[in-house]
């Protein structure tokens, strides 16, 4: 999880999704009448739910807009990292095999190189 930066993804999401409720919240006062019914319109389309309520305002629906597009950026990231996880690779491991691979390759061409040799011989 930290060589992904997930803690941090996670946590900008959150942030993203309270001010997003509060900035709704303020735009759109007559279709969402308090902050929790704004919180939980905008969780859902931040989950890529969606909602029955849609934005009557310009602002509420450029806001809108952008928590949507922020969801979907951010969706592909998030499923990308929690499958890694089960699956087990990560950045590190790959390295390691990269580099267990290139010695067992030097290993095999000086194996090859001295059977070539005593060939010659």
């Amino acid at each position: 999880m930290r060589q992904r930066d997930l803690k941090y993804v996670l946590l900008l999401t959150t942030l993203v999704t309270f001010l997003g409720a509060a900035g709704m919240y303020d735009f759109e006062r007559s279709g969402l009448t308090s902050y929790w019914g704004a919180l939980w319109w905008t969780a859902m389309i931040m989950t890529t739910i969606g909602s029955d309520y849609w934005p009557k305002t310009a602002e509420g629906r450029i806001l809108a807009f952008l928590l949507a597009v922020y969801a979907f950026a951010v969706f592909g990231y998030i499923t990308a990292a929690l499958a890694s996880l089960l699956v087990g690779k990560d950045k590190g491991s790959f390295s390691k095999d990269i580099e267990e691979l290139r010695s067992e390759v030097q290993r095999l061409s000086s194996e090859i190189n001295m059977l070539s040799e005593r060939e010659k011989k």
